[in-house]
């Protein structure tokens, strides 16, 4: 509750036209739902919004706002990074797990291939290693949120499993 007085607050006078506000809220419900050990699913939608308002601060055009399709095949937003790091830790897991890097690559692509924001021809298991190889150059810092999913990834009983999950149903990210 604190942080959406907080987030109240900003939204009537950060100056902004109420964005940094927006975020705050955004980010306090999704902490919410956290705390009160509620599905995770439940706050995408909030997550996501939070993101697309990242996305207007920096002058991009927000696709989840948008009706134009075409917005979408090239996106600049935050959530096709976050696309591309999902898709680098699904590769990084496979390959943990034993799968030889072709043959896992070709599997996320095939599946990454579906995702929102990507052109279909444009994913290949050549994108997918080069994602991959791109976040394992980042600094640590860089890459921590790769770094903390693929560890809770492999701390799961069934990593295999759940990685064929994240790849079938991408779960947190809205379809288009």
């Amino acid at each position: 509750m604190e942080l959406l007085w907080y987030a109240s607050e900003a939204f009537r006078n950060e100056g902004d036209g109420g964005i940094e506000g927006a975020k705050i809220a955004c980010k306090a419900v999704a902490r919410f739902i956290a705390v009160r050990h509620e599905n995770p699913e439940l706050a995408a939608p909030f997550l996501a919004l939070h993101l697309e308002l990242e996305n207007v601060e920096r002058g991009v055009q927000p696709e989840m706002f948008s009706r134009n399709p075409s917005l979408r095949k090239r996106s600049r937003s935050l959530q096709r990074k976050h696309l591309r790091m999902l898709a680098s830790v699904a590769l990084d897991v496979l390959m943990v797990l034993g799968e030889a890097q072709n043959q896992a690559a070709a599997r996320v692509a095939r599946s990454a291939q579906e995702w929102p924001g990507f052109e279909p021809s444009a994913v290949t298991a050549v994108t997918i290693k080069n994602w991959r190889n791109q976040i394992l150059s980042e600094s640590a810092t860089e890459r921590a949120q790769f770094d903390k999913l693929r560890e809770y990834l492999l701390g799961l009983p069934n990593p295999r499993g759940e990685v064929e999950k994240l790849l079938a149903e991408l779960p947190g990210v809205a379809k288009t």
